[in-house]
């Protein structure tokens, strides 16, 4: 068996073992090579969704982007095709390309969605190569200083990643160094400049993600601007905007729009689409609903169907939240603050759940109590 079968065969059967047996015998120089297919080793062990080869492979000099697959499917194809997401995210992490389509003319994040791995579609629409933030540690041109520290970009980093933008969890999520000291400003300049960036590039345009980094920038700045001046005590601005979220129903739509309006790019698609939802008359959505929707991965602009996306916070919409509210016991909460920041709100709907329940239940009864009249010879 020549060696290249072998290296194939290996990864097919997820042999790691083998595979680092055969590059310690053979004195493997290269794993950049083809099979009959056009299919490289970093293809087959993302198609199997093996993430230890493939971290392997990649530190072995293999080349995220190499390969002449014959319906021109690339590593992130074929592991959108797996549904890893750790898988995508090596691979992203290794600068595979995300604009490249198939034969087929599909890309990677929309072959994740074909196949229903909506996850995978989801970290790939948001991904960010890391260097486009570290590089604002280094001084640009005439700059004498950096306008990021190490640690402060790696949380910037962190902050732009984050694919549930709920303005709630957004909040949440707001380390306490951006509001410190001249942070605050300095990373709503840069969210900007990252912003504007992603517009201007020729190739892989995100508008997702311009738009993404602008909202991101204004709630920072408005929470940075709020301060509790009729407290006495030193108020965490973060609590002040949540304060108003859940004392105020219009308080979160009004600003929200506000954030649309301030959009600078008006020419893009993505303006024209929120603007398009916002002035439907009758059927026009909320901008909390717009920005979710086109910017915030709702599973249902990708296809998914209702009932088999996971149950999500009714404050947060973080997934899998687990606290049922005390009352309806449908609505759900990630926690006992989640829920004390939805009370309000949720306030009249769940009087409304709570009689819809009750009026089923007796549906269902007198339906049950004819049936067994029915059974009885009653009329």
């Amino acid at each position: 068996m020549e060696v290249n079968e072998e290296i194939f065969k290996a990864i097919f059967l997820n042999d790691l073992n083998r595979l680092q047996k055969i590059f310690v015998d053979y004195s493997i120089g290269s794993w950049n090579m083809l099979d009959k297919r056009g299919m490289a080793p970093v293809h087959y062990a993302s198609f199997k969704g093996n993430l230890d080869i493939v971290c392997w492979l990649l530190d072995k000099g293999a080349d995220v982007n190499f390969g002449k697959h014959r319906y021109s499917n690339s590593a992130l194809h074929f592991g959108a095709l797996n549904g890893s997401t750790a898988v995508c995210q090596r691979l992203l992490e290794a600068g595979a390309k995300r604009h490249v389509t198939n034969s087929i003319d599909r890309t990677p994040a929309q072959i994740a969605i074909d196949t229903g791995n909506f996850d995978c579609a989801i970290l790939i629409n948001n991904y960010l190569p890391k260097e486009e933030v570290m590089c604002f540690t280094k001084p640009g041109y005439s700059e004498n200083e950096p306008k990021l520290s190490t640690a402060l970009a790696k949380l910037v980093y962190k902050f732009i990643m984050m694919t549930n933008i709920h303005p709630v969890k957004v909040v949440f999520e707001i380390p306490p160094e951006f509001l410190s000291d001249d942070n605050t400003l300095t990373i709503f300049n840069v969210l900007h400049l990252l912003s504007r960036r992603e517009f201007e590039k020729h190739h892989d345009t995100k508008e997702m993600l311009c738009f993404k980094f602008h909202y991101l920038a204004t709630i920072l700045f408005e929470i940075s601007n709020l301060k509790d001046i009729t407290s006495k005590k030193p108020t965490d601005p973060k609590e002040v905007f949540l304060q108003k979220v859940s004392s105020s129903h219009n308080f979160l739509e009004q600003f929200l729009n506000n954030v649309i309006v301030k959009f600078n790019f008006k020419d893009s698609t993505i303006f024209r689409t929120m603007v398009d939802y916002m002035t439907r008359g009758m059927d026009s959505k909320l901008p909390l609903e717009i920005i979710l929707l086109l910017v915030g991965n709702k599973r249902s602009q990708y296809g998914e169907p209702a009932n088999s996306q996971p149950i999500t916070c009714g404050a947060c919409e973080e997934p899998n939240a687990s606290k049922k509210c005390r009352k309806c016991k449908t609505v759900k909460y990630c926690n006992r603050k989640c829920r004390k920041i939805h009370s309000s709100m949720h306030k009249k709907l769940c009087k409304k759940i709570r009689k819809d329940i009750l009026a089923s239940r007796s549906s269902e009864e007198t339906s049950a109590l004819g049936g067994c009249f029915s059974k009885l010879g009653f009329k």
